[in-house]
């Protein structure tokens, strides 16, 4: 597995950590007001990637800060096509007073999770992507849905694995209503890590190794851990660089 690995981080939501994390990332994931966040939180966001020099992304969601967009929502496709797009704009337009690029494009939460296992979801986002946003890069897991429509339309893709959430296939996570869906203990996630880095593989809920391919690892900001993981991360990180 390629030592380069990119850490991507959620950010913007509202934690106290983002400071903290913000120096150990390749790429920051912004949220853009409808799950978490508000215009302030991004330009602050915004400067702070700056500083660090991080690639700025966007971090769209089902509009539903009540539930921090972790419930599925059904919404017509033009609906959900405009949120997105004056979602993803907060992020954009905040990013070029700065004289930066948007980097990418993540989804958020159930809309993300959605988009691995629903074809015609993923096909709806992805055609999304190619109209409004053809240049940036789109965060997905490989062999998914979502990265099988990105693909079939030529769309740039960086192929996403997590840090700190059990598997329940290659392409999925394990619904946060299970127990162990966010893994808590260190030890855990940086033997899931090292796997990631050393055999470019997870272990599932079921105990099954199951083989990935990442470009791009995640953190979540909202983890208790967050600077702490971010930190072991980039330390396994360069220690894989240096080996010969």
């Amino acid at each position: 597995m390629k030592s380069n690995l990119d850490i991507n981080c959620d950010l913007g939501e509202g934690m106290p950590t983002d400071r903290q994390i913000m120096p150990y990332l390749g790429s920051c994931n912004i949220a853009c007001g409808a799950h978490a966040g508000d215009d302030n939180c991004i330009a602050e966001t915004v400067k702070m990637a700056k500083k660090y020099l991080v690639n700025i992304g966007a971090h769209p969601s089902y509009p539903d800060r009540a539930n921090f967009g972790r419930v599925s929502l059904y919404m017509e496709s033009q609906s959900l096509k405009k949120s997105l797009k004056e979602q993803i704009d907060k992020v954009k337009n905040q990013a070029q007073k700065e004289g930066l690029p948007l980097h990418h494009i993540k989804f958020h939460g159930a809309l993300y999770l959605d988009s691995l296992k629903d074809q015609e979801l993923a096909d709806l986002l992805a055609a999304f992507v190619k109209d409004y946003y053809p240049d940036q890069l789109l965060y997905a897991p490989f062999g998914s849905c979502m990265a099988i429509a990105a693909s079939q339309r030529n769309l740039r893709l960086r192929f996403e694995v997590f840090a700190d959430r059990r598997y329940s296939t290659a392409t999925t996570l394990l619904p946060r209503k299970h127990p162990g869906a966010l893994l808590t203990d260190l030890t855990e996630i940086a033997e899931q890590v090292s796997l990631i880095l050393n055999e470019g593989k997870v272990k599932a809920h079921s105990g099954e190794l199951l083989a990935i391919c990442a470009d791009t690892i995640c953190i979540h900001g909202d983890h208790p851990q967050a600077v702490s993981i971010a930190k072991m991360i980039s330390s396994k990180l360069i220690a894989n660089t240096k080996q010969p």
